[in-house]
C-alpha cells in the first residue's frame, strides 16, 4: 500500500482505502480502479492523498525533465516568490521543490496529451 497526492495519482492505479469526503460521505470505495474522471473528480472534491494498491511509484529521474520543461516550470512558480528568493535557504529549498513538481505536472500533461492524440483544441 502506497499513499499518494492526488497529483500522484494516474488511471489504472486501485484504491487501497476507501476516498472520503472531509464529513465522511464515501467518494470512491476501496478496490475501484481509478480512471482519469476519478483523478479529475478527486481534485475538484478538495482530495489532497489517496492510498493505493502496490508501492509507491518511483518519481522520475531529474534527467529526463528538459531544460525547456524546467524553465517553463520556473516561470510558472516564480511570480509565486518574487519577493522571497535568495533570501533565506528554507525559501530556495521549498522554490526548488515547487519547481519539480510543475515541471513533473508540466511534463506529465504533455505525455498525456501526446498519448490521446491530442492538441489540447
Amino acid at each position: 500500500m502506497a499513499q499518494l497526492t492526488v497529483d500522484q495519482a494516474q488511471p489504472g492505479m486501485v484504491l487501497a482505502a476507501p476516498v472520503m469526503d472531509r464529513r465522511g460521505r464515501l467518494l470512491i470505495p476501496v478496490g475501484k480502479e481509478l480512471t482519469e474522471r476519478h483523478v479529475d473528480a478527486l481534485r475538484m472534491w478538495g482530495v489532497t492523498h489517496i492510498e493505493v494498491e502496490g508501492e509507491r511509484p518511483d518519481e522520475a529521474p531529474a534527467a529526463e525533465l528538459t531544460p525547456e520543461t524546467l524553465e517553463a516550470a520556473r516561470a510558472a512558480v516564480a511570480h509565486r516568490f518574487r519577493e522571497q528568493q535568495g533570501t533565506h535557504l528554507f525559501l530556495d529549498t521549498l522554490f526548488s521543490h515547487a519547481v519539480r513538481r510543475e515541471a513533473e505536472r508540466i511534463q506529465r500533461d504533455s505525455q498525456l496529451m501526446e498519448r490521446e492524440g491530442g492538441t489540447g483544441a
